[in-house]
């Protein structure tokens, strides 16, 4: 990306995302456009962004179709370019939902063991009376202390389907230029998805796109640990802790369309910080006179004054401004990057193609996910909410 970054000479572009999100977003929709069309001429067969694909037919009527039929042919095309490079290696998420719930029937098998009245596990030596409020170490240890000691066959590990790792020479060798960009194209799909859920409004696909969030910031181990709980304690909000009806405000009242407009919804925060200015402004024009009162009585009459000045604005036709900022041309940027991305076939892998700085470069970031203690750091936290303890 560094590299893209000086071929079209966004220096406005730094690392630090506080200070230039706004850049970075721009930065990385353009290169997230180019790769989606650098993807397609490779699947479909395309010489150039004009032409026609050469490995997919398209319908001799294409000009008289009606929308609907011009969007299935559209859908089509693109359903092949995601297939091909986002759920290529779909099968280590089918591996992890697998584990986790083996990692259930696991629990579910130790539950159903035979319990003492009160609940407890006893000790499995004929004869002893010994229980155990956990099946745990403290019971395995205490089996141990007979003679003979007892010989248990823990029936969860036949759940398991032990595949060996495979050694050094069984690895081919990788090509790091193929699976960057192939993570590139899945990381943007996932967070341009999340930024036109939050303008449709849409509060299921947000909570979907919080799902996979969660599984990502787990994935990165310490460096995201409450990004990963906040994904999380949200679900436990909406599934147990809210009634339904504070559930449901919680799922959709988490974006405002002060337009009126479809896909122009902006999230609560943001719409928070906008009426902040509002009120700052009218704090500026009271001068010297600011008291506690004064700012009280301007918060409460606050949507009342907005409603007062938009009447008057449109009595008088006085011109507003949109808000929005004019931009320049992508076009020659975006030209660039694509043939760039042509020329160096990062679509087409080629095994022994690596990077100096990114060998061995993993397209799939959840495939070091390890689902048993995803499992568990889940059952932990539910315990948690039970017993009242907060997360940290």
């Amino acid at each position: 990306m560094f590299s893209d970054r000086t071929l079209i000479n966004r220096r406005n572009v730094t690392g630090d995302t506080h200070s230039s999100y706004r850049a970075n977003r721009d930065f990385f929709s353009i290169l997230f456009t180019s790769r989606i069309i650098a993807a397609a001429m490779s699947v479909l067969g395309f010489a150039n962004k004009s032409g026609a694909p050469a490995k997919h037919t398209l319908p001799e009527n294409l000009q008289s179709l009606k929308k609907v039929e011009k969007l299935d042919c559209l859908h089509e095309m693109s359903a092949k370019v995601v297939d091909e490079f986002v759920f290529q290696h779909s099968a280590v998420v089918n591996d992890l939902v697998n584990h986790v719930v083996t990692e259930e029937e696991r629990d579910e098998i130790l539950n159903r063991q035979e319990l003492t009245p009160e609940g407890r596990f006893p000790c499995r030596y004929p004869g002893c009376e010994r229980s155990f409020k956990y099946n745990g170490k403290s019971r395995r240890t205490h089996e141990l202390t007979h003679d003979p000691p007892v010989q248990i066959e823990d029936e969860a590990t036949l759940l398991f389907s032990s595949t060996p790792n495979p050694t050094p020479s069984e690895c081919k060798p990788v090509d790091d230029v193929f699976n960057y960009n192939c993570a590139l194209l899945t990381n943007g799909f996932l967070f341009f998805n999340f930024l036109d859920a939050i303008k449709e409004g849409d509060g299921l696909r947000i909570m979907r796109q919080y799902k996979y969030i969660m599984l990502y910031c787990k994935s990165d181990g310490t460096h995201s640990t409450k990004y990963s709980l906040e994904c999380l304690y949200q679900f436990f909000l909406v599934n147990a802790l809210l009634s339904p009806r504070d559930a449901e405000r919680f799922i959709w009242n988490r974006s405002v369309n002060n337009i009126g407009k479809k896909g122009t919804n902006i999230p609560l925060d943001e719409a928070t910080e906008h009426s902040n200015n509002f009120i700052k402004q009218g704090i500026r024009n009271l001068g010297p006179n600011v008291t506690e009162k004064a700012v009280s009585r301007l918060l409460y009459s606050e949507m009342h004054t907005v409603k007062i000045l938009g009447n008057l604005d449109e009595t008088i036709k006085h011109m507003l401004r949109s808000g929005k900022h004019s931009e320049g041309s992508t076009n020659r940027d975006l030209h660039e990057l694509v043939n760039r991305a042509v020329e160096l076939n990062i679509f087409t892998e080629i095994q022994g193609r690596n990077y100096n700085h990114f060998k061995n470069f993993q397209c799939d970031r959840l495939k070091n996910l390890n689902a048993s203690s995803l499992y568990q750091w889940i059952n932990k936290h539910k315990k948690n909410i039970t017993w009242g303890i907060r997360a940290r």
